[in-house]
């Protein structure tokens, strides 16, 4: 029965996107193992390159001589750890990185005949092997799966919250919105300035996230005694263990992942949410602006030729153009940071909006508490 629900209540953290909360999680055994299956799919990728200066069965015989030799080489390597051939790692060490790391650019290199390239596609490789240690290692799309899902089950209470959240922020908006300084400033920003100027609305955003974030998450892991673990617990593997027991390990600090694990499970959610709201926003303005601001009134605003993206049909005058958008978006912006911070800040909006962001978070303490107290249990017993 313990080992049943410690292997369930690990299959649910995974699910919820905390696997750090994991009893022993680490890198070797746990992160890179499960992704195996796509970076040997990188490597197969990678290592079939042509040299058009060749002719195709070459080619064909070379790819097919490196796919097979990397499938021998795997093999192999499980034969002298007593494996089975086609069996995944059980843990990822120097080897297996470093083949990942080297063997295909090396043999592109070698392909081509350009050594230039081993450089870039090492960099590359590096860039993956990131992406996806940091993809698999915090859950990010168990997370995105469960914010996305969050929204759609709630999409009415968001849509209600933003209207009680920023009534007179979008009457401000709407007045900057037919104010042709605005258009002057945020229509005719250069790419890249443009860029930079939502970018800073962005970082200040996840800053000011960033630094509430530890005393949010210190609030979210205290408990009032074990009848409310009990009744957090309810629908998860562990729901049913008598807590009574001394079956709780309340007093078990967060190591630095743990809590680098439920910070992105908050601000992913929060993003998601944050992300609709300015959508929201952006469509409004979008549609004032084809249906209210035409060609001839940009022109007046921005001092310049308007460029006109799209002519909508069936309005007469009615354009799309590459300034409405970037005005639109500029305001989409700065209402998402004004959003964030009165949700996170404000009792108010706090009880209608945050808390259910951080209630799934909530429910993961306590299921940790518990499985920590199983486990100790078990250990016990051994």
């Amino acid at each position: 029965m313990t080992d049943e629900t410690i292997a369930a209540t690990e299959a649910w953290f995974r699910r919820r996107g905390t696997p750090h909360f994991i009893d022993g999680y680490n890198a070797r055994s746990d992160i890179l193992t499960r992704a195996m299956p796509f970076l040997t799919f990188v490597v197969v990728l990678e290592v079939s390159v042509f040299n058009l200066d060749w002719a195709e069965w070459i080619n064909v015989l070379l790819v097919a001589g490196a796919c097979v030799a990397f499938g021998a080489g795997w093999a192999g390597l499980n034969h002298l750890r007593g494996h089975p051939l086609r069996a995944l790692p059980e843990r990822v060490g120097a080897v297996e990185l470093g083949v990942f790391l080297l063997a295909p650019p090396t043999l592109s290199a070698v392909v081509l005949a350009d050594w230039a390239l081993l450089p870039s596609v090492l960099v590359l490789n590096l860039l993956i092997l990131a992406i996806v240690y940091v993809t698999v290692s915090f859950g990010l799309l168990p997370i995105l799966r469960w914010a996305a899902s969050l929204l759609i089950r709630d999409v009415a209470g968001v849509v209600g919250l933003f209207a009680r959240a920023l009534p007179l922020l979008l009457l401000f908006m709407t007045f900057l919105f037919i104010n042709g300084e605005v258009w002057n400033m945020a229509g005719n920003l250069e790419g890249d300035s443009f860029g930079l100027l939502i970018g800073l609305f962005v970082l200040m955003t996840a800053v000011f996230v960033l630094f509430r974030l530890p005393a949010e998450i210190a609030e979210i892991e205290r408990f009032s005694g074990p009848a409310r673990i009990a009744e957090l617990v309810r629908g998860t593997p562990v729901e049913g263990i008598d807590l009574a027991q001394g079956m709780l390990h309340l007093d078990a600090p967060l190591t630095r992942s743990q809590m680098t694990n439920a910070g992105v499970v908050v601000l992913f959610s929060l993003t998601v949410q944050v992300l609709f709201v300015s959508m929201l926003v952006w469509g409004f303005f979008l549609i004032l602006g084809i249906l209210a601001i035409d060609a001839g009134l940009v022109a007046s605003w921005t001092e310049g030729a308007p460029r006109v993206l799209a002519e909508v049909s069936g309005l007469r005058g009615a354009v799309v153009t590459a300034e409405l958008l970037q005005v639109a978006t500029f305001l989409a912006a700065f209402s998402g940071f004004y959003f964030t911070i009165s949700v996170v800040t404000s009792q108010e909006y706090r009880d209608e909006f945050f808390e259910e962001i951080v209630g799934e978070l909530r429910q993961a303490f306590a299921v940790r508490a518990v499985y920590l107290g199983v486990i100790t249990q078990r250990d016990a017993e051994a």
